[in-house]
């Protein structure tokens, strides 16, 4: 049986400022492009600059959140890293391709192509860390922290006294996003950070890039700030009313038992009634919060969302900008996330106090 995993710090990076203390979505950025590009910290604070010359912005962003990770946790090591990431480091993917097809493959940088792995941005923690232990990367589409998540409850399960940092990666490449443009993904007609929902939704999304890591282990510390108690992914379904009905039976649970469910409304008109019509059917009378207007969409986007539904545990207030109702719980203790991608990639998260 797989167990819960206990969350001791987090940190993260994207296109609002997270990776600030105390920062909890009281005051928000604005933003009129698509894509849009993460928010950056000042990465020396925690990065020696010669390190960081050789480093792209993947391996960048997740130094950093795994740093601020440790910090709140206060640890200086862990025995295992786990990352997932849709797209790994994107833009020296490619830099490497366009770097082959000017030079006819002939005279070629290698760093590019060494760097455009999606394992590197864990190996990069690895070394920095010098941890020598278990080291996964999940390359799954948007349900790429999911499969993360999963296989740290596995690992912590048979590892009961090991400590890890596990998290989520992506980043935005120039090239790959004029493609989804082509292809009808992106948001065209006024691209906005906050995004409208609702009735205010059109076609598309806008890309955006981060990355969010954790300090998990398999038992509480001093330092808990709460646990994941389930995962789930599915690719596709014909019902995410049954899907997530089902996903709450196996967990004892009912949609009473939920105090506050996180959706991943985008306000891409196309799949946005995936959430209306979960939002009316299950949780009429629940709490109902979004991040994907605020932080943006991309793959690992969900792990954002975690690391905000730990702070609301913790904190007992919900900022404005994420309601997307106006229900008021008697007081947090759990908390599902559900979100899909352009209709596919379902992923469940339960996290509990």
């Amino acid at each position: 049986m797989i167990k819960p995993i206990y969350v001791h710090g987090s940190g993260s990076i994207s296109i609002q400022p997270t990776f600030e203390p105390g920062y909890c979505f009281d005051s928000i950025l604005s933003f009129a492009q698509n894509p849009v590009p993460a928010y950056e910290p000042d990465y020396k604070a925690l990065i020696p600059a010669m390190q960081l010359r050789r480093m792209n912005k993947s391996m960048r962003m997740a130094i950093f959140a795994s740093r601020l990770a440790l910090q709140q946790a206060d640890r200086t090591a862990v025995d295992a890293i786990i990352t997932g990431s849709g797209l790994g480091c994107l833009k020296d993917s490619e830099r490497f391709v366009e770097a082959l097809l000017a030079e006819e493959g002939q005279s070629l940088n290698p760093t590019p192509f060494i760097q455009s792995t999606h394992n590197m941005a864990a190996a990069a923690i690895a070394l920095v860390l010098k941890c020598k232990g278990y080291n996964m990367t999940y390359v799954n589409n948007a349900n790429s922290f999911e499969s993360a998540l999963l296989d740290g409850m596995v690992y912590l399960t048979e590892h009961p006294n090991d400590t890890m940092l596990l998290g989520g990666v992506d980043e935005a490449g120039e090239r790959t996003t004029q493609f989804w443009d082509i292809a009808g993904y992106l948001k065209r007609e006024v691209p906005t950070i906050p995004t409208p929902l609702e009735g205010a939704a059109t076609p598309g999304e806008i890309a955006a890039e981060g990355a969010t890591f954790f300090v998990v282990s398999g038992q509480p510390g001093a330092r808990t700030y709460g646990k994941v108690t389930a995962v789930e992914t599915s690719l596709e379904t014909d019902d995410t009313v049954v899907l997530l009905s089902r996903f709450l039976q196996r967990n004892g649970l009912d949609a009473d038992a939920i105090d506050a469910v996180f959706m991943g409304y985008n306000g891409d008109s196309r799949y946005d009634g995936i959430y209306r019509n979960l939002g009316h059917s299950l949780f009429p009378a629940t709490l109902q919060l979004g991040f994907k207007h605020l932080l943006g969409e991309y793959d690992t986007v969900v792990a954002s969302a975690l690391a905000i539904a730990l702070q609301l545990l913790n904190e007992q207030r919900i900022p404005s900008s994420l309601r997307l109702n106006d229900v008021e719980p008697k007081e947090l203790k759990r908390i599902l996330i559900y979100t899909q991608r352009r209709g596919k990639n379902h992923g469940l998260i339960l996290v509990e106090q």
